[in-house]
């Protein structure tokens, strides 16, 4: 009948996208003792508060194991087929647990196509990946996937946290994980390699560092076609960054399991080429 897109909420995808494309979002979730919230389900607002109350670190969940293979047998059981995009393997099990599942349910309806790919990041870079497997999707299968690795292959997200704290406490850091230890008062500016933060640069100020990641982004080789900017609690900034681009940029806020590890003040842009 039709390809079922399903990701999950680590995309951070805007909400009349999610409608208007009917795209399927599984939820991770994040837990703070025995509290446990879908991070589609509170605010940012809400979770940063309860998180400066908290005294240890929350802990990151992938999406129900059950409502995954429910969603997917139910879509397939009508007739679809189905192009799974998840948050990179190196920071969660999502995308192991929904291909384990996918083989499962492969042998069940045989009639039917599943393929379940690895975005290698997360944000709005995953977003984008989606986004161009259902630009494609007419034109069939095996062309919305090939659209969707081209993607993962042509885009980036390059981001500055405000604060190194998150991301030290979080221990999801790559190659970042030499600047923790620095005595230097420093602002880098990250990327996601490989499915792993990994460090582009480092400069003293929070200006410069906004600098580096203008001139990172027009440095790009090939057309950009589509651009997101990232915020956590601070819209404002991100808005003057995107004036700064010169382009009527959408500012997207990133949920809690990803700002657990980045933090409140983090910009950043996603973005593809052709």
């Amino acid at each position: 009948m039709s390809i079922k897109f399903i990701t999950d909420s680590t995309a951070y995808l805007p909400k009349r996208l999610i409608e208007s494309l009917d795209i399927t979002v599984l939820s991770l979730s994040v837990s703070f003792g025995e509290a446990i919230y879908k991070e589609t389900d509170i605010t940012n607002d809400f979770f940063f508060k309860t998180l400066d109350d908290y005294e240890g670190f929350p802990k990151s969940s992938q999406p129900s194991m059950q409502d995954t293979e429910d969603i997917m047998r139910a879509y397939l059981s009508q007739g679809h087929d189905i192009i799974g995009t998840f948050i990179s393997s190196e920071m969660s099990g999502t995308y192991q647990t929904t291909y384990m599942i996918a083989e499962g349910l492969k042998e069940e309806f045989p009639d039917r196509k599943i393929m379940i790919i690895d975005s290698r990041s997360n944000c709005m870079q995953l977003g984008l990946c989606v986004l161009k497997g259902i630009e494609k999707a007419e034109t069939g299968f095996d062309a919305a996937v090939q659209a969707i690795l081209h993607t993962i292959d042509n885009s980036r997200f390059i981001f500055i946290p405000d604060t190194l704290e998150y991301l030290k406490r979080g221990g999801r850091i790559g190659s970042a994980k030499a600047l923790v230890s620095s005595v230097l008062k420093i602002k880098p500016i990250l990327t996601v390699e490989a499915g792993k933060t990994h460090v582009l640069g480092k400069v003293r100020t929070r200006k410069k560092a906004i600098d580096a990641l203008i001139d990172i982004y027009n440095e790009t080789r090939g057309k950009i076609t589509d651009t997101f900017l990232h915020h956590i609690n601070c819209l404002e900034d991100a808005q003057a960054l995107g004036k700064r681009l010169d382009g009527d940029f959408e500012a997207l806020a990133i949920g809690p399991v990803i700002g657990t590890h980045v933090g409140p003040g983090a910009i950043g842009i996603a973005y593809c080429w052709e």
